[in-house]
């Protein structure tokens, strides 16, 4: 029954998972790569002189970069008989590189991935940091190994140095021919994908580094993202700029943006043999840049096709396309016009999720659902599994996802795809949740001819709409959305089924009853209350102060996973009571809320527990959060590699509570089993849903003789209890 609740709640997961990963096809051209001799990989670079093939502008997939002094990267491709040559030189002004050397990549780093060719499982990614940062410098690296597990051999191998310099660095590295098992000569195809990352440690950064790459497509688990190169005695054309056509409403502009070597070139853009503008690539923050706006459409609503010339070079070729705004419009006629889109206040709508592994033929069985939308923005969709609840809303100012674990706050729902889709009049508001749509050209999908609109500033994988050439209808929203089976009702057409495609199935929103204008209670759509929908969890606790602390929403559901479920936390607090454990270790603070838990827990049995989190912003909030819930005499908060602080705890423990990066697991175990007392216990927090990056430890705790090892599933993530034999 467990297994079967665990299999529910994982595949409603993948509905709750709006935010879809980036599935961009590799580019079809083929780079040539020199063959160069005479390279040392010592991180000066000046063996290289003018040979290699050369990469001098990256963007983010947005087209976004920072000035050239802040962030600048440039690279270049070789190959010897020992292996792929990478030659990278980076500006940045503020170097900030991660101590732990699993997590390299949050911070200041190269990501450099090979294959055998795009597509090919036969793939590795290497992670180096320069030392650039004082805190580290030394060059670092981390191999990740793509291969099928039966195919990891050889062990991969890398070679890198750097070289630092006021306000950059410089970073050589070897990738030797060995780690895929070729040998290399001239003809030989391979792929290739080169990510630089910037991390200032400011307000900007709050989601992560700025990861500019080579071409768009940057998700790490996807083969398809990368380029084809070929081995060869000489090198294509430098990579040195960006054509960009933008077609917003009522207004087309041509940019031109590229490395600093390109100041003082000419651009043109011509139409039917005619000169429509011009201009010269001139200084802009430390780069190339140029934007040429058309001629405002007078008797046409049509931009003309053009050809971009840099130079004397042709940079690129846009195609005839329509005016946005005649896009916009006609999507809202076929539709069913303005008028009658402006009688809906509300919809209401039932059917079910259907997920399925089998994408030629899903099954049809599924979880009833219901869902409700008013306007001007507000929605709810509750999934009537056999076990557990499931919620998700927008009350117009907050975002909120309720499973069987836990109430979290969302982000990103103020412009969730499926609420717009069920806003009753969604297709006259499209800027507000497409901000500033760009026309950005007319492709075949499906065998159909579709106009592509991308909204800037958000993440296009998720957004950019694709318009229907023949119908005018929107057909697809991202990578992965596809309205189908539109059906009148009330004089307006709605996608009756809506697929997605993820890795692994797909899954559809199918409806059989849609409803206009029905009463529906804004209570609905509100955040609900822990202490309402988790009740259970909270009784027995009466502390005045830590109680609303464990039920506050602003500490446990802005974080999503980050925070132990409250169930979870009341298991650890009556396991820690009922075995009256005094001195406890907690490795992966976050912001505090687990540990409230374990704080209340030795504070009733007279004990204490340490607490160590890597992250100082993460670790400076908990400590506020103690003070407040009035536990700082029960819980010593330390902000530090776990690693460097637990040798410098004094003697043993008798319960350690282990929420960190999965993979480090393992290395925690043999760190600290010795140093746990007979009778006490080791839990491990996400051993069901993060199973697969903890397999080492898992065995590790499965076939210890010295351990006794239960697995708790009172939430969905799992917990395993291992207790030292006597």
């Amino acid at each position: 029954m467990k297994y079967r609740m665990i299999l529910v709640l994982a595949l409603l997961m993948i509905l709750f998972l709006i935010i879809s990963t980036s599935t961009h096809a590799a580019d079809s051209t083929i780079f040539q790569i020199p063959r160069v001799q005479g390279i040392i990989i010592d991180g000066s670079g000046d063996d290289w002189a003018e040979y290699g093939f050369r990469v001098e502008f990256l963007t983010d997939p947005n087209g976004r970069v920072l000035p050239a002094d802040d962030f600048d990267v440039k690279f270049r491709l070789g190959w010897n008989q020992q292996g792929l040559l990478v030659l990278v030189a980076v500006l940045d002004n503020v170097p900030v590189e991660h101590e732990n050397l699993s997590r390299l990549w949050q911070r200041d780093c190269l990501e450099i991935f090979v294959a055998e060719k795009v597509g090919s499982a036969n793939r590795y990614q290497v992670v180096i940091s320069s030392g650039a940062d004082p805190k580290c410098k030394i060059v670092r690296s981390r191999l990740y190994d793509w291969r099928p597990e039966n195919q990891r051999h050889p062990k991969l191998i890398t070679q890198s140095a750097s070289r630092i310099f006021g306000g950059g660095y410089v970073v050589e590295v070897l990738l030797p021919w060995e780690n895929l098992g070729i040998k290399p000569n001239p003809g030989m195809e391979l792929a290739f994908q080169f990510v630089a990352n910037d991390y200032d440690g400011n307000a900007g950064d709050a989601n992560g580094p700025l990861r500019v790459a080579w071409f768009p497509g940057l998700g790490p688990t996807n083969p398809n993202n990368m380029y084809g190169v070929k081995l060869s005695d000489k090198s294509s054309e430098a990579v040195l700029f960006r054509v960009d056509r933008e077609i917003s409403l009522n207004r087309c502009v041509i940019s031109v943006r590229g490395s600093s070597d390109l100041i003082g070139e000419p651009v043109a853009v011509r139409s039917a043999e005619e000169i429509i503008a011009r201009g010269k690539l001139v200084l802009k923050e430390g780069r190339a840049g140029v934007q040429l706006p058309l001629a405002v459409l007078e008797d046409s609503d049509e931009w003309p096709q053009v050809e971009v010339a840099v130079g004397s070079r042709t940079a690129a070729t846009f195609e005839a396309l329509p005016a946005l705004d005649k896009i916009l419009e006609r999507y809202i006629q076929a539709v069913g016009g303005r008028a009658a889109l402006e009688k809906l206040k509300t919809r209401v709508c039932t059917g079910k999720w259907i997920y399925s592994f089998n994408r030629k033929n899903p099954s049809e069985e599924g979880t009833a659902l219901e869902a409700y939308a008013k306007i001007p923005d507000k929605w709810l969709v509750i999934l009537h599994p056999s076990e557990g609840r499931h919620r998700e809303g927008f009350d117009g100012n907050d975002g909120w996802r309720l499973s069987s674990d836990r109430i979290e706050r969302v982000e990103g729902h103020g412009r969730a795809r499926l609420g717009w889709i069920l806003n009753p009049q969604g297709a006259l508001h499209m800027q507000d949740y497409f901000p500033r749509m760009v026309l950005k050209k007319k492709e075949i999908q499906a065998g159909r001819s579709v106009f592509v609109v991308e909204p800037k500033d958000v993440d296009r994988t998720r957004y950019t709409l694709y318009f229907d050439n023949e119908t005018g209808m929107l057909v697809k929203i991202g990578n992965n959305w596809e309205l189908e089976e539109y059906c009148e009702v009330d004089g307006i057409k709605f996608p009756f089924r809506i697929v997605i495609s993820r890795r692994g199935g797909i899954g559809a929103f199918t409806f059989d009853k849609v409803k206009h204008n029905v009463p529906v209670d804004d209570a609905g759509f509100a955040m609900p209350d822990a202490g309402d929908v988790f009740a259970d969890a909270f009784q027995g606790i009466e502390d005045p102060k830590v109680l609303p602390m464990l039920m506050m929403k602003e500490l446990t559901y802005a974080h999503g996973e980050m925070n132990i479920p409250c169930r979870d936390g009341h298991f650890l607090y009556d396991f820690i009571v009922q075995n009256n454990y005094k001195r406890g270790l907690e490795i992966g603070t976050f912001n505090g809320y687990s540990t409230l838990w374990l704080g209340l827990a030795f504070r009733k049995t007279g004990g204490q527990v340490v607490t160590i989190e890597i992250d100082s912003v993460s670790g400076q909030e908990a400590r506020r959060n103690f003070r407040k819930a009035g536990l700082e005499d029960v819980i010593d908060s330390r902000i530090n590699d776990a690693f460097e602080e637990i040798p410098k705890i004094a003697g043993k423990f008798d319960f350690v509570f282990i929420d960190a990066l999965k993979p480090d697991y393992i290395k925690f175990l043999r760190l600290l089993k010795d140093r746990v007392l007979p009778g006490g216990a080791i839990i491990a927090h996400n051993v069901t849903n993060y199973a697969r990056d903890m397999r080492e430890f898992l065995d590790a705790i499965k076939n210890d003789p010295g351990l006794e090892t239960t697995f708790n599933e009172i939430s969905s993530e799992g917990m395993s209890i291992s207790i030292k034999r006597k």
